[in-house]
């Protein structure tokens, strides 16, 4: 900790062994006597960080709702001068005492200097899974694995194109190729009976990363339609405003706020985004995802049509330089 109790800051390790918590739990309290940190996770999501300071009032901030996945290691920056307070993770601010002047307190860019971008704790365990699936799948005896490689990547390439296209009819205002581009993003990194994930089974034959950005924390919107767009919010690359690095399979099981205080997984939920676009006579039941909600998330549902496609576009690099097939198999094993 720093000497100064009325202007400071100091970082910190969070273990997080499930989020969000079904109590309140105390996730870390340290002290140096004079200064003293506790940071608790709440059931809603959020953070409670509060700063104990020998002769001076105490500080307390709740940041916003955050997205994790655990078990996993949050690092934080506290950050602060009299009376104010910030708390910064993956050099985003997620949750402050009050709105900062940067010419009275400290600043948010002064706060990222200090956070080191940082990847989801899950994001290795999921491109092993990969390698070990194509791995079975080669030693099970395919035919002719190279021919079949060959004949996946170019799948890839193609259905990578049709669904650049329906994006860009979508935002063009062409509504009724939306039901065509959801169920181009759910064939592509979800499959079906009959194939596997096509994005997914590529990676793993050139053993490519699948990584997207999303923010490390994200606020509950107030009204349930925006609730799908917020799940939704990735990015291709890294950026203010998606600091977290998370592999593509990790982000699809990840587990989004949804209505009532629930929460539900992303691939459960792009498939019931794609029911609710098609027939009601074809519907089983009623879907949780409302047609409010689609018409917010116009924007967001072409953003992961993008960004699929530029992670299609890496994969098929690669397999144009990297050999697939048995090679890529044995080297899983």
């Amino acid at each position: 900790m720093v000497d100064s109790l009325a202007d400071g800051s100091l970082f910190a390790e969070l273990q997080i062994s499930a989020w969000p918590p079904a109590v309140t739990q105390t996730l870390l309290r340290k002290s140096d006597g004079q200064r003293t940190l506790t940071v608790r996770g709440k059931p809603s999501g959020r953070l409670r960080v509060e700063l104990q300071r020998e002769g001076h009032e105490s500080l307390v901030v709740h940041t916003m709702h955050l997205r994790l996945r655990a078990p996993t290691v949050l690092k934080v920056n506290v950050s602060w001068r009299g009376t104010d307070m910030v708390v910064a993770a993956a050099g985003q601010v997620i949750g402050s005492s009050r709105e900062f002047d940067p010419k009275g307190v400290v600043a948010p860019a002064e706060v990222e200097q200090t956070a080191a971008p940082i990847d989801h704790v899950d994001n290795a365990r999921a491109r092993e899974v990969r390698r070990r699936q194509i791995a079975a799948i080669f030693s099970g005896g395919a035919r002719a694995p190279e021919a079949l490689a060959a004949r996946w990547l170019s799948d890839l390439g193609l259905a990578s194109n049709v669904l650049a296209d329906l994006a860009t009819l979508v935002r063009q205002g062409r509504r009724h190729h939306l039901p065509g581009m959801v169920r181009g993003i759910r064939q592509m990194v979800m499959g079906d009976d009959r194939d596997p994930a096509l994005l997914q089974f590529c990676a793993a034959l050139t053993d490519a990363p699948l990584a997207v950005y999303v923010p490390a924390a994200v606020t509950k919107p107030e009204q349930p339609a925006q609730l799908l767009a917020a799940a939704l919010d990735i990015a291709a690359t890294r950026d203010p405003a998606h600091g977290l690095e998370m592999d593509l399979d990790v982000w699809l099981r990840h587990d989004v706020p949804w209505v009532n205080g629930a929460s539900l997984p992303l691939g459960w939920l792009l498939k019931q985004t794609e029911d609710s676009l098609g027939p009601a006579r074809s519907r089983q039941a009623p879907s949780v995802v409302s047609a409010d909600m689609i018409k917010a998330a116009l924007e967001p549902l072409c953003a992961v049509a993008t960004c699929l496609c530029l992670l299609a576009a890496q994969v098929h690099r690669a397999g144009l330089t990297t050999p697939a097939g048995p090679q890529t198999a044995a080297a899983a094993q």
